[in-house]
């Protein structure tokens, strides 16, 4: 894990944590491959949340993290209740860190990941696994130094080509691209994996993995709803129908609990069970959540 670790009086000297976040971290493209981490006391978080009151909103769009002592319970108790992740840092060698301060040089942030990576050891290639947001493993490929800082930049997967012996960027030419969301290195430092938002299909065959085809679940469900409400009309698709309708998607969602609740038989509660499902899902991905969030919730609660 490469952690960029911030003090709270360097924060506040760059104008606060959201700022700080809106107008460095992203604007970097520094979540792609970067933790970021923010040792707090009760007095701290208090004073960020007074300060920074959209904190958790602009937090979902990044790994963000509050550092803690060991035996600070009360304090983990507080930030698990508000929905934010801790580390406690008590071994060092498991991760990177950078110690950021107000006057650092960003452009040494920006080449850090580039620097830590052992490039060498596979003659300037580095072996990445692609995967999918669902974790399904999509294919295999190879980044370049060249490649990665563009992967970066960009947000776009860009790999090296050792057959055309070059870059090639992901669906450039067939549309299938990746937007990566996430970078992970790992111990040797020597591979890395990609975390992707795969459109379309990732092999050339046609498939949507190079190892297999997708499997259908509720992840598959919700891909497909999604893309039907950012790519259909209204008139081509009852899910955009419902997204652009939040009145008529609640009322089927009544509809559906009451016929959940009033089933007649098991065969029946099943395919009541599935139209809820449906609805919900739709009622979901019109609020950016996804059943991964929904899963991380879950596990909190059974801590």
């Amino acid at each position: 894990m490469l952690i960029l670790k911030v003090e709270i009086k360097d924060i506040e000297l760059l104008g606060g944590i959201t700022q700080f976040i809106k107008e460095v971290f992203l604007k970097r493209n520094w979540d792609v491959f970067l933790t970021l981490v923010l040792k707090v006391n009760k007095q701290d978080f208090d004073r960020l949340n007074m300060n920074d009151n959209n904190l958790k909103e602009i937090s979902q769009n990044l790994d963000l993290r509050f550092e803690i002592d060991d035996g600070q319970n009360e304090m983990k108790k507080l930030l698990y209740k508000r929905g934010y992740k801790t580390i406690i840092l008590l071994s060092p060698n498991r991760y990177e860190i950078i110690y950021f301060n107000s006057k650092m040089n960003y452009s040494l942030i920006d080449d850090s990941l580039l620097n830590i990576l052992d490039f060498d050891k596979g003659n300037g290639l580095i072996p990445t696994i692609v995967q999918d947001q669902n974790n399904t493993v999509l294919m295999l490929a190879y980044s370049s130094k060249e490649s990665l800082k563009q992967t970066i930049n960009t947000r776009k997967a860009t790999y090296f080509s050792r057959s055309r012996n070059k870059l090639w960027i992901k669906g450039e030419e067939s549309g299938n691209c990746q937007e990566v969301k996430n970078i992970l290195f790992d111990c040797d430092k020597d591979s890395l994996v990609f975390k992707v938002e795969q459109t379309g299909y990732a092999c050339h065959t046609g498939s949507y993995s190079c190892f297999s085809d997708r499997e259908f679940s509720l992840n598959v469900l919700y891909d497909i709803i999604n893309n039907r409400i950012e790519n259909s009309k209204v008139s081509e698709s009852y899910t955009k129908t419902l997204a652009e309708n939040n009145i008529l998607l609640i009322s089927k969602i009544k509809e559906e609990s009451l016929e959940v609740i009033n089933f007649t038989d098991r065969d029946n509660l099943v395919w009541e069970i599935a139209d809820l499902t449906y609805f919900i899902l739709v009622l979901m991905a019109t609020k950016k959540i996804t059943p991964q969030n929904i899963i991380n919730e879950l596990r909190r609660r059974n801590k």
